[in-house]
């Protein structure tokens, strides 16, 4: 709301008569109200789309309008419009509904004062939330300029926390003999030191911590290439902020380049192989300008994350050459289909952005969806063959809510992995999906983290351990990690399902890191006297695709003393199936390093040994609403036997969980179960305190 009173309201009413009183006792109010009266639905897409409003004001029981439609359209177009419903009388059963539909309040009809409180207090918390976002956009501007200055700076400079490299620009990559920064991304920074340098240097790969204060220093020593050649470095070394994360900066000035490594390495022709370039920071550079257009005009577009379908599959039957030729030819079709105004940018070897500038959310999903048809149909030629591609693609609205273009790209990857979901694959969609929030408007996404943010640093999340059971005289000893609010912090602040929702957000690499250091702590002292004691931890799709979690795993437990043997790393099969080829990857890296993993929350898919035969896991963990079925239906037990016996021809470990009846596990074991989990054999504890040995 503006600072003169205006108000932007819809009012959603079937009688206009009490629509109309409702704009008098505003203005009586002193709200300068520019009011529209909805009558349908269409009119309430249309007016939803064509300009951002302040408030709506709606009748519960209304018929023109159902309440559900409105907040439909709301999450679908993702605004933050609050929205107030008119009950006919006072009826907690409506004010729970409503609430838990999204609204910010629910007033009985007459109750005029109410109305005025609550829309004054609905208007102040929309405004602050306006200007969080505001603040979050020009943080994000900041950051977007200190990295190009980065990249583009002629002197080598790199980010370096825990002994990786967060950050390079070209300069430093080319340097050590890698193609680009994101060659050198994630990599250890002491396989660019030389072996006689490497103990003078291994005080600054250490984690920092955000009370340590390092001073700057200059340090000469003998670089190594990535091709093992040796080159004179003489390197300026600072603590910084990166990210909000303590890190150091590893500057070496351009002086220094041109008198010691004139001509060394140059690269310029390996750099332009494919034949259209991967583009991803122009891609964050494109949202960004997308997002603070939709601030400033207060309009809406729509953003498309396309990917080409089993593009591993047409990689290896082409080759690298002819796919990225018919990569080519893609581009030019989906441009062609396009407008002049749609902007289309290569973000990974599969996948491209695309912005639909002033596009509405039912405009975007049209297009999207005729873009799929249209490159289904078409046939492109190669050198005298003829090759077929189908796209997925997921689309989210930009409006004036967002604030970082990382939001974006997550969103439209969780439309994707519906649509995949939905088709019962993990590489082939050949379809469009729409992004709709599933949170409402007044617990945002951007509330969750906070709040999840501020409980870490007060430590207010505790861990449980429960045991996970052999029923086969297995000697080692396992537990599962769990993580819970402490009972002393929750309350009605926290929404619903607060954990499931902040394990949705980036915070969720936070948590994790935290999770696994906490319970390596612990582990570590029962170690002393249960030497064969392995701990289950989950971690989210975040840390998934995290491609720096494994340097860091590395330097936790290098710290902690620990092997990764101790360690059970469990995947969801939902996050899986959302990122499988970088969970794929995870698995390997956790294989290299003698790491485990377990596949959690397992059978949910119409056939879910599809996607297990395609991984190599240690140990699988039905879902919980699998063995809720068992306990109710024989046909449901049948297809859990069947479900096993599939299991044990593919040599896996299997794990039940909830088994909370005695009774169950005779038939466990007699299918051939190798471990159990449950309350009725413990709850979750804050002690590893199991007897394993209690044959009973």
């Amino acid at each position: 709301m503006a600072a003169d009173n205006s108000l932007k309201l819809l009012l959603v009413h079937d009688d206009l008569e009490i629509a109309n009183r409702i704009v008098s006792l505003l203005r009586n109010a002193n709200y300068r109200s520019e009011s529209k009266h909805v009558t349908s639905v269409d009119i309430l897409t249309k007016l939803l789309q064509d300009k951002p409003w302040d408030l709506v004001i709606a009748q519960f029981s209304g018929t023109d309008v159902p309440i559900k439609t409105i907040f439909s359209n709301i999450r679908k177009l993702n605004l933050d419009t609050p929205t107030v419903l008119i009950s006919d009388e006072y009826n907690p059963s409506e004010i729970v509904e409503g609430l838990r539909l999204g609204a910010a309040d629910i007033v009985p009809m007459d109750e005029d004062q109410h109305l005025l409180l609550a829309i004054s207090r609905i208007l102040y918390d929309l405004e602050q939330r306006r200007r969080l976002r505001l603040c979050r956009r020009r943080y994000a501007d900041a950051e977007a300029r200190c990295d190009r200055l980065l990249g583009s700076s002629e002197d080598a400079i790199a980010i370096v926390q825990e002994g990786t490299y967060l950050f390079a620009n070209d300069s430093y990559s080319q340097l050590f003999g890698y193609l680009n920064d994101e060659s050198i991304a994630c990599l250890p920074v002491i396989d660019n030191i030389s072996t006689e340098d490497q103990p003078r240097m291994k005080k600054f790969l250490k984690p920092i911590d955000a009370d340590t204060t390092i001073s700057s220093e200059i340090i000469r020593f003998t670089g190594v290439t990535n091709g093992d050649i040796p080159v004179p470095i003489e390197m300026h070394i600072a603590q910084v902020d990166y990210q909000s994360e303590p890190a150091l900066e590893f500057l070496i000035t351009k002086t220094f380049l041109e008198n010691q490594c004139n001509g060394f390495n140059n690269t310029e022709e390996v750099l332009n192989t494919s034949s259209v370039d991967i583009q991803r920071d122009k891609v964050f550079e494109m949202i960004n300008n997308t997002i603070r257009q939709a601030a400033q005009k207060h309009n809406t577009s729509v953003l498309l994350y396309i990917t080409i379908d089993r593009y591993l599959n047409v990689q290896k039957e082409l080759g690298l050459q002819e796919t990225e030729e018919l990569v080519w030819q893609l581009v030019e079709k989906i441009k062609a289909e396009g407008k002049e105004s749609h902007t289309l940018k290569r973000f990974k070897e599969d996948s491209f952005v695309m912005t639909l500038p002033n596009t509405g959310a039912d405009a975007g999903l049209m297009f999207a969806s005729h873009l799929c048809e249209a490159v289904d149909q078409a046939i492109f030629e190669l050198n005298n063959q003829t090759v077929s591609l189908t796209l997925g693609i997921g689309a989210t609205v930009i409006s004036e809510t967002v604030s970082t273009a990382e939001s974006c790209i997550e969103h439209t990857l969780n439309a994707l992995t519906e649509l995949h979901m939905e088709r019962d694959s993990t590489d082939y969609a050949n379809g469009a999906k729409l992004y709709e929030s599933s949170v409402g408007p007044e617990y945002t996404e951007e509330n969750v983290e906070d709040t999840a943010k501020a409980m870490l640093a007060e430590k207010q999340f505790e861990l449980l351990y429960q045991p996970v059971i052999p029923l086969h005289g297995d000697p080692q000893e396992f537990y599962e990690v769990l993580m819970q609010v402490k009972p002393e912090a929750t309350g009605d602040h926290l929404p619903e399902h607060f954990i499931a929702k902040v394990f949705k957000t980036p915070t969720a690499i936070e948590i994790d890191h935290w999770v696994i250091l906490e319970s390596i702590k612990t582990l570590a002292e029962k170690l002393k006297t249960a030497p064969a004691t392995r701990l289950f931890i989950n971690i989210s799709g975040h840390t998934i695709a995290d491609e720096g979690f494994i340097p860091w795993l590395k330097v936790a437990l290098k710290a902690s003393g620990l092997l990764p043997k101790h360690l059970i790393f469990q995947l969801r099969e939902i996050d899986v199936a959302r990122q499988f080829h970088r969970s794929v990857q995870l698995i390997e890296e956790l294989c290299r390093i003698n790491g485990d993993v377990a596949l959690s929350h397992f059978g949910l898919a119409i056939e879910p040994m599809k996607l297990l035969k395609k991984l190599s896991v240690n140990f699988v963990k039905f879902d919980s609403v699998i063995i809720e079925n068992a306990n109710e239906s024989d046909d449901a037990v049948e297809e859990v036997e069947t479900l096993i016996n599939a299991l044990k021809a593919e040599d896996e470990k299997i794990i039940v969980p909830f088994v909370e009846r005695a009774d169950m596990i005779p038939t466990l074991w007699r299918c051939g179960v190798h471990y159990i989990q449950g309350h009725f054999l413990q709850p979750p504890l804050p002690m590893m305190n199991y007897d394993f040995s209690d044959e009973n």
